[in-house]
This record gives C-alpha cells, structure tokens and sequence, in this order.
C-alpha cells in the first residue's frame, strides 16, 4: 500500500506544484498556501513512504540508527507543517470574508513568503528538545516495530505536549474560524434578501412617480385661442425623471453594495483594480460576508481538506496518546496506512472540487502544444 501511495502522491503533488506555479490564472495566497502543503506532501512521499513500506515488508528496522531518528522527526515535522499550512488557508479565507477591508494590506507577498517560513520553522522548532535527547528522544519502538517518539531516563515525553500544540489547538481555531465564516455569510446573505425587498419596493415607488409625472396637464389657452408653445412629437426624444435618479443614487449611498459579479476573473476583479501590485490577493469580496460563486467553491475544498486531514491523522495521534489503544496492532497499522494515504488524498481533492485547478493541470499536460501553436 505504502508503494501504491506513494506511486499517486509524488506525480500528483509534483504536478500541483508545476501546475500552480506555471498558472497565472490562480496565482494568489491561497495558491502559495497550496504549493507549500505539496510540497510537504511530496516530501514525506520521497523520503518516509520508501522506509515505511520497507519496515512493513521486512518486519522490523533495518536502515541504522541515523535514519531511525530522522524517520520519526521527518513524520511529526511535516506533519506539522501540513496542519499549519491548512490553517494558514482558513486564517486567510477568514480574513478575506469577514475583515475584506484589511485583506489586501497583510497579504502581500513578503508577508506570505515570511507565513510560508514560520510553518516550517515552527514545525521542526518544536521537535529540537526530542532531537537533542533533552525531552524524550528519536528511537525504534520495539511495540510497533517503527521508530517514534521514545520516553527519556526519566520517563519524559513530549508526546502530549505534541498533540495539543501542535495538533488539537490548531484543529479547535480552525473548526472556530469555520464556524464564524459560516455565520457571518448566513447573517450577510439574511441581509441581502432585506435589502432586495426593500429595493423592489423603493423599484416600484419610483415607477409610480415616475407615471404620475408623465401625465401631460392641461395646456392653458391663450386669448385669442392660440397655442402657447410649439409642440415636439418626436418618439426619438425621452426625458429621465430627476427624481428617480437621485432615488437611484441614493439607494446605493444608503445599501453600500455594488454589485460583484459571480464569477470574477483575478484581472477584472474590482477588489484587484483597487489592490497594489505588490499583493497577491485574489479577493473578490467588498463587503462583509459577500461571497462569489467561486469563493463558496474554494472554500468547500477547504473544508474537505481539512476534514480528510483529521481523518487520515486523528486515530493514529490517539494511539500515541493512549497506550491501551496501542495494544490493538490493527488499529495501529490502520492508523498508519490513513497517515500514508493523506499525501496522495490533496491533488485527488483539488482535481474533484476546482475547476480553476483542473485547468491549470490541463494546461501543464497540454504545455507542448501550446507553446508550439504560440
């Protein structure tokens, strides 16, 4: 299996990577957000996967020492990077719904270059204590055969300070962040479907003034029963009522709301003809809660990550957690085999659920021919 997986995931992330990087069509935060977990994929694809599927034909450790510590830094280091990268992405579709105003100031691309770097240095930081042998240390669990997280002399290890700060708080600000999205959009669009009643009804007020005033009073007759003026009846000629369009004016004034379009390109957004260039935003949001088409879509594959992400990592962190769970070897092995899938499991994600990312792994494919048609 761990062949099979690994088979998947280093063409797949390999290709994301490529695919992403090439496309200017989808080069934003979210896309930066992307490449990084790929390549942290990718990573673990190369170098855990191979050793991982040799330990499970083998039956035990046979590569060294060096390789048993480096084994097990590589699993929880990466790991933590993929975990802070999807919380990067939910931080940033976060700040793009509910404080758009803001978005194009933090995320420019020095400011994602240095959230990049701290998801890497945050990651592997953490596990130096376990490295240098100063909290637990890197060694082969005889147990499972595999080289983990080991306890110290005195019976230290860093195991479940791991899980909450680098696993169960992250997960809990995430499912947070969710979670406010998901109200704010729902009070924004409870507000959008007021305010379009309200339109409709100042719509049909000012159509009423507007057919009053086109009644024609009647013309005064002078003495000598001559008419007054020279009549114009061309049908050519049309006259706007001054009062429906200051109405008109007034109603945006007052709603605040222009209308975005549903499916914005990243050059014709609006937010964009506003945005320096410098920033890689590809915000297509205004207002508060506002959300196109294509933000809904990107932020369901999010989601689906994230949950896949929990799924694959969760029971095999809970077996690390509790040593009775461990004592089930085929929970444990289970546990592993969702580990191993994970790597694979994103581009399947994004080839699904983004049509903007299909297009971008198609043009990669297709990058021959069209370099020879240009």
């Amino acid at each position: 299996m761990c062949i099979i997986f690994a088979l998947i995931g280093i063409p797949g992330n390999l290709i994301t990577i490529i695919a992403l990087a090439r496309c200017k069509k989808v080069r934003n935060a979210t896309a930066l957000f992307v490449i990084n977990l790929s390549c942290s994929d990718l990573l673990f694809c190369c170098f855990n996967l191979p050793l991982a599927a040799s330990t499970f034909w083998n039956r035990a450790w046979t590569h060294g020492d060096v390789l048993c510590e480096l084994f097990p830094l590589a699993r929880y280091g990466l790991l933590a990077v993929s975990l802070f990268t999807i919380l990067a992405i939910t931080i940033n579709r976060y700040v793009m719904i509910v404080h758009p105003r803001i978005y194009p100031r933090i995320y420019r691309r020095k400011y994602l270059a240095l959230m990049i770097t701290l998801t890497w240095i945050l990651s592997f930081t953490a596990l130096i204590p376990t490295w240098i042998g100063a909290w637990g240390y890197f060694g082969l669990d005889k147990t499972i055969g595999s080289c983990s997280i080991m306890k110290d002399a005195n019976g230290h290890s860093p195991k479940e300070f791991l899980f909450i700060v680098a696993f169960a708080l992250p997960c809990l600000f995430i499912v947070l962040c969710y979670a406010r999205i998901f109200y704010i959009v729902r009070m924004a669009a409870v507000q959008s479907h007021g305010g379009m009643d309200a339109r409709k009804d100042s719509v049909r007020s000012r159509g009423s003034r507007r057919r009053r005033s086109q009644r024609k009073p009647p013309e005064p007759k002078q003495p000598n029963g001559e008419e007054p003026f020279v009549k114009f009846d061309n049908p050519e000629i049309r006259f706007m009522d001054s009062t429906s369009i200051g109405s008109g004016i007034q109603e945006v004034v007052e709603n605040g709301q222009v209308p975005v379009p549903d499916e914005p390109s990243d050059a014709s957004s609006i937010h964009e003809a506003r945005t320096p260039p410098n920033n890689t935003s590809n915000a297509s949001v205004l207002y508060r809660g506002r959300m196109t088409v294509r933000d809904k879509r990107l932020l369901k594959m999010i989601l689906v990550i994230f949950s896949a992400f929990l799924i694959c990592y969760l029971p095999i962190t809970l077996t690390k957690i509790f040593k009775e769970i461990t004592e089930v070897h085929g929970f444990n092995i289970s546990g592993y085999l969702l580990i191993y899938m994970s790597t694979c499991i994103n581009p399947i994600i994004y080839a699904v659920m983004s049509s903007e990312y299909r297009r971008a792994y198609w043009g990669l494919i297709m990058c021959h021919k069209q370099q020879n048609s240009v």
